[in-house]
């Protein structure tokens, strides 16, 4: 997997920058999709109230909090056709293909890391040395 023994310690910064920046932008794309799955069912199946449940356990100060189920189930469900929810089992689909490669971008990362800290371990203060200034 990934880095050649040989690589300088520069690129290894570079390397471990360029995946972590990665990984952020597939996490984000992760939250989306997932969200959008979530707003695909609630079009057909919204969840139950919020503060129902709770009625009898909570403080009135508390309960009043809560937000009003009618608005709220407008605010999720938009103006969006009740058709949009037929592309879940897509959005499913891209779900698993974005973990799939989040995984690789995680192992790669780690695998990064692991080679920056084996060094660290090995000769501290020559690789402290040759830590690349931010850019």
């Amino acid at each position: 997997m990934g880095l050649p023994a040989s690589e300088d310690l520069d690129q290894l910064y570079q390397t471990r920058r360029v995946l972590r920046d990665e990984m952020s932008r597939v996490q984000y794309w992760l939250r989306l999709v997932r969200a959008r799955i979530d707003l695909s069912v609630a079009v057909v199946l919204l969840p139950d109230r919020v503060a129902d449940a709770a009625s009898d356990v909570l403080p009135p100060g508390d309960l009043a909090f809560a937000p009003d189920h009618d608005r709220l189930a407008q605010l999720v469900r938009g103006s969006s056709p009740a058709s949009d929810s037929f592309a879940i089992g897509e959005l499913r689909s891209l779900e698993q293909q974005l973990s799939r490669y989040a995984n690789a971008v995680r192992s790669n990362l780690e695998y990064a890391t692991g080679q920056l800290v084996f060094r660290l371990a090995l000769d501290p203060y020559s690789t402290i040395a040759q830590i690349p200034t931010p850019r």
